[in-house]
């Protein structure tokens, strides 16, 4: 039976070490270590399950790039880490990012599964296709796949882990003291997918997870983001600076789901909100200014060149970007749907380099909701109204202090707004988000069976 979908705008809550401007952490109260920490995690976890927001999601980059020099890092591996945050949170859903790039298709799966079952249900995979040369020499290799290449890997993968999830029927595992059958194998299959990047027999060796399979949520903007995304995902990360360009993102994002035979009414747009919370927004704005100040000029400039991928002695404080040396296909530097937005902005504003550090301390790319309690609700309903969001991926400016703000003022007026949840609907992530939980695809005498992947384009 289906489950009705909740009547509730979705909100998840970043796990940015310390919160989303660089220098929160050192206006925190706390050793300046704890921002990089377990206990900082686990922290602002409990903080979000209380406020029942729908999950908390831990980004990830498996390299080491100067941006943490002057802010907290993300260092622990994100499986591992939510494994923990689980036994600390009953109900809040745990996104763990992990890259189709440099995983094997085997081992992630059950990692993601394991952490599915750890945590009862509440397990969310963030899919990235992780660009970066850097990253690449970590794992053997001396470039990344070019851009095209690492999406159709990427649809690989993806397809590769599901059948994994997939290859144990749901009454596989009958552990049944009278007859002494632990698990029954004949509703266990071999998967034998065979692609040209991705090449595993299976099957996994745990059982199917409470979710059957965990939510899978994509971060990316790009053309090919859109493409995995809308093929696979249950929520899509995004950047939109505006609710113009939000309204025509989730309605491609619906129409090429639509297109793959899914209901696009299950893919969920979440784009990055960045939230600063003052009883007046007067407060609000002394308070963006105050960890302005702590966001250094040197780690500014730095992370924007790393960002935009051109060398930092080429961006000059008060002239424009650098035109000529900025990539028109986004294809190097950041993420290309983050590169695109914030070259947009900047190049639509004309803003030179001091100006868009001026902003940056929140993200310059994502929209920004700086005010009071009611302010910020205003923002999140009017946008969600509009048919732009499904919800929004929070991003406090800094952490624990706004989102507890967050959590105490602005969710109590989305609440009486009849906006927001009052209680979570079952216990599992899927329940929350409102969806279904696939079936195992096992007819009733299926046993052991190979399974080869079917050809599909990956427009």
């Amino acid at each position: 039976m289906t489950k009705p979908k909740p009547k509730s705008l979705t909100l998840n809550l970043n796990l940015i070490p310390g919160g989303v401007f660089p220098g929160a952490w050192r206006a925190g109260e706390k050793d300046g270590q704890h921002y990089s920490s377990l206990d900082h995690y686990i922290e602002v976890a409990k903080i979000a399950e209380k406020g029942l927001l729908d999950a908390v999601f831990l980004a990830d980059t498996p390299v080491w790039r100067y941006r943490g020099e002057y802010r907290p890092f993300r260092g622990l591996d994100p499986t591992v880490a939510l494994g923990a945050v689980a036994q600390h949170t009953s109900r809040i859903g745990l996104v763990a990012t992990a890259s189709s790039s440099y995983n094997s298709a085997y081992n992630l799966a059950r990692r993601i599964s394991t952490l599915d079952h750890v945590s009862k249900g509440r397990a969310a995979w963030n899919v990235v296709a992780t660009t970066g040369d850097d990253v690449a020499q970590n794992f053997g290799q001396a470039k990344m796949l070019d851009h095209a290449a690492r999406y159709r890997r990427a649809h690989e993968f993806v397809e590769a882990v599901i059948q994994l999830w997939d290859s144990w029927a749901d009454d596989a595992f009958v552990a049944d003291k009278t007859t002494g059958v632990f698990v029954n194998e004949k509703r266990i299959r071999e998967i034998d997918y065979v692609g040209e990047y991705v090449n595993v027999v299976g099957p996994l060796n745990l059982p199917r997870s409470p979710q059957g399979h965990p939510v899978i949520v994509q971060a990316g903007s790009s053309e090919d983001g859109v493409g995995l995304a809308s093929r696979f995902a249950d929520a899509v990360y995004t950047v939109q600076h505006d609710l113009a360009s939000a309204l025509a993102f989730r309605t491609k994002v619906r129409d090429r789901a639509k297109a793959w035979g899914r209901d696009p009414e299950t893919v969920k747009v979440l784009p990055g909100l960045v939230t600063l919370v003052g009883s007046t927004e007067a407060e609000a704005r002394r308070r963006e200014r105050e960890l302005q100040e702590l966001h250094t000029e040197h780690y500014a400039i730095n992370a924007l060149a790393l960002q935009l991928g051109v060398p930092v002695e080429a961006l000059v404080l008060d002239k424009e970007l650098p035109w000529d040396l900025i990539p028109e296909d986004g294809h190097s530097g950041s993420k290309q749907g983050h590169f695109a937005a914030l070259v947009a902005t900047a190049r639509s504003e004309r803003l030179t380099v001091r100006e868009i550090l001026a902003r940056q301390g929140g993200g310059l790319t994502h929209v920004a909701a700086i005010g009071a309690p009611e302010q910020i609700a205003d923002l999140i309903e009017s946008w969600y109204r509009a048919g732009a969001v499904d919800g929004f991926n929070v991003m406090p400016a800094a952490l624990p202090e706004v989102a507890i703000a967050f959590v105490e003022h602005v969710l109590p007026v989305l609440q009486k707004r009849g906006l927001f949840r009052t209680e979570y609907p079952g216990t599992t992530l899927r329940d929350t988000y409102g969806l279904e939980r696939p079936a195992d695809g096992f007819s009733e005498n299926y046993g052991i069976k190979r399974v080869r992947r079917a050809e599909a384009s990956f427009s």
